[in-house]
């Protein structure tokens, strides 16, 4: 096991990530990429919820499991309710880090570009559909 690879790994997708997010505080990408990972895992089938955990580095998989359980995905229908949800995962920084339904709908977008582009096209595609239509998803 190399510590120091998997350290390097996570810094990287971090460093990425907030380019993406267009911030350079590495704190409040971190808890926005694990807002966006709990909702997206939560509203994901269970099988598609692991083969996404199996794509990220091993100390993302850290942060994308912890309170994971085998579950029935939660039923979200509607945009604003999805935004809602994604704000509630943000352990109690969501006031700062999406003080407006705007801010969780563009961090919501930025994280999922990111992983478009980090991720299997077919694993993201199935991330995509499972998430639902009324919300949008960059293609």
């Amino acid at each position: 096991m190399n510590f120091e690879n998997y350290l390097k790994d996570a810094k990287t997708w971090l460093h990425e990530l907030c380019n993406y997010l267009g911030i350079e505080d590495e704190q409040k990408a971190a808890r926005i990429f694990r807002a966006v990972l709990h909702a997206i895992r939560d509203r994901i089938p269970t099988g598609e919820a692991i083969h996404l955990g199996a794509q990220i580095p091993v100390l993302w998989k850290g942060i994308y499991y912890d309170g994971f359980s085998m579950h029935e995905p939660v039923r979200i229908r509607h945009e604003d309710e999805w935004l809602e949800y994604i704000r509630s995962k943000d352990s109690g920084a969501a006031e700062s880090d999406f003080p407006t339904l705007d801010h969780a709908f563009y961090a919501f977008q930025d994280v999922m570009t990111f992983l478009r582009d980090h991720l299997s096209e077919g694993q993201y595609e199935q991330i995509a559909q499972a998430i639902h239509s009324e919300i949008t998803v960059p293609a």
